[in-house]
């Protein structure tokens, strides 16, 4: 088994077209992953299988749950699995925010990212 496949992530974006983009990107990459659009139904799949996924990515904005919300219940759960966030507006104070803290965020991504960024960022983590 390579490295990547032994790596599983889970990417939530409340935009079908891009949660599907970020999926196949992923898979050529020779990642395990699974994609949602609800962050509801990917934090039920996350409590079925806790210890299998490396990563996750999410939005920041979506609707019922935001991603820091999401990192937060997560984090509860998992505190050793990674998380990035993605966010197409102002990071400026994000990372001051108390509930940004608590999520035990590992990395704050700009919308829109260049694949390549994300590789490089992705392999990075998955290393540490």
């Amino acid at each position: 088994m390579s490295l990547l496949s032994a790596h599983s992530i889970i990417v939530v974006d409340d935009e079908p077209d891009l949660a599907s983009l970020f999926k196949e990107f992923l898979k050529k990459q020779g990642y395990d992953v699974v994609s949602f659009t609800d962050p509801v139904l990917a934090f039920e799949y996350f409590k079925e299988s806790v210890d299998k996924h490396s990563l996750i990515i999410t939005d920041l904005r979506m609707p019922g749950v935001c991603g820091i919300d999401l990192a937060k219940n997560i984090r509860e759960i998992n505190s050793k699995v990674k998380i990035f966030l993605m966010t197409a507006f102002d990071t400026q104070d994000l990372e001051d925010r108390e509930d940004f803290k608590i999520a035990g965020i590992d990395r704050l991504l700009q919308k829109p990212i260049r694949f390549s960024d994300l590789r490089m960022m992705i392999n990075d983590a998955l290393k540490k």
